[in-house]
């Protein structure tokens, strides 16, 4: 199944010159123009590279960080990678959580998929219900969105995947290991499904824990935050970085009480886990968060060119289900990537598409 000929989802208009003059004063102000991992991603476009066949000597690889419902940002940022002709610029995607789904359309070139599912299938009660914690379940309802939205709403093409040169890689928490699996080998559409529904469990969103080859598994996110640290351990060259919350403003912060309460919860589920989630979290917020951020300039070895929402974007919610707050995320992550990838600045319009596709004319 392929989207006809011509079909875009979304479209950027070139604005006046008042406000492109603005858009080249962002831009500058939060990315280095010749950044090393733009420079390869514009290379491998004009040269036409693809998975499996590279010439230039470098990996290249693609971090897809997620967060429940603000999974949107991330989910918009491949949209348009897709819709500039970069997709097949990267050899490796790394996932956890919400993102690992993006990335997986991602690999069959339908980002189109994960990115409207979070507007129209992810807003109902049938998703996300707080309503069910009275009845003893957790407000999220994972199997709506396995059984129902990514097998007959909008099918992902699970033994695509895994038949393709680009790999994609699943961050999975072991609970019992008390340690993040980097799954990249996968024996069947099956065991691809399990990885993606582990590393995409809420803790306390979604009650007790998933079940990945045989051991007790949770969001891939939850002991290594950003998968970005797996290209980088996996021997990336290069790694363009897609962030969900908002570029830091230059202060660490403090880290939000929620995530105590979250911390207790994973300490009853195994001892251990709840600290392990503690010190992930605050290694994230003191050193990986100010590393992006100053990769944007200033990239070293690898080279890590991080995507985030401006720091004046509102952040999106992990429970968000307000679609208009979503478009609002997806738009302004778009018109993010376009500027750091192109160099300038553009209006996105969202475009109405028709599902299921019609067949190509002959």
């Amino acid at each position: 199944m392929a989207w006809p000929s011509g079909v875009t989802k979304w479209r950027t208009v070139r604005p006046g010159r008042r406000e492109s003059v603005a858009g080249a004063a962002r831009a500058h102000s939060f990315f280095a123009s010749d950044h090393p991992v733009r420079e390869v991603l514009l290379q491998r476009r004009a040269s036409g590279s693809v998975p499996g066949k590279r010439t230039d000597g470098f990996k290249v690889g693609l971090a897809v960080e997620g967060g429940g419902l603000r999974g949107v940002v991330s989910g918009a940022m491949l949209s348009a990678l897709e819709d500039m002709g970069f997709a097949d610029s990267f050899d490796d995607v790394y996932t956890c959580s919400s993102g690992a789904v993006n990335g997986a359309y991602f690999i069959t070139r339908r980002t189109w998929f994960p990115l409207s599912i979070y507007f129209d299938d992810l807003t109902t009660g049938v998703f996300l219900d707080f309503r069910r914690v009275l009845r003893g379940a957790g407000p999220m309802n994972l199997e709506y969105v396995f059984e129902e939205v990514l097998a007959h709403r909008k099918p992902l093409d699970y033994a695509a995947i895994i038949a393709a040169r680009q790999k994609l890689h699943v961050m999975v928490t072991s609970v019992d290991e008390l340690r993040t699996l980097d799954v990249s080998e996968f024996d069947s559409p099956e065991d691809l499904r399990s990885a993606l529904r582990a590393s995409t469990w809420l803790p306390l969103a979604i009650r007790g824990t998933a079940d990945f080859r045989g051991q007790r598994a949770i969001d891939g996110g939850v002991l290594r935050f950003h998968p970005f640290r797996a290209a980088v351990l996996d021997g990336c060259t290069h790694v363009l970085s897609l962030s969900t919350r908002p570029m830091s403003s230059g202060r660490s912060g403090r880290a939000p009480v929620v995530n105590r309460v979250v911390a207790r919860h994973l300490e009853r589920v195994r001892p251990g886990l709840g600290t392990g989630f503690i010190a992930s979290m605050d290694e994230y917020r003191l050193r990986d968060r100010p590393h992006l951020d100053r990769s944007r300039r200033h990239p070293g070895r690898p080279a890590i060119l991080d995507l985030a929402p401006l720091p004046d974007t509102p952040e999106v919610k992990r429970h968000e289900v307000d679609r208009g707050k979503l478009l609002d995320g997806a738009r302004s992550a778009y018109r993010l990537a376009h500027e750091a990838l192109e160099g300038e600045d553009v209006v996105v319009v969202p475009r109405l598409t028709v599902y299921p596709p019609r067949p190509a004319t002959p």
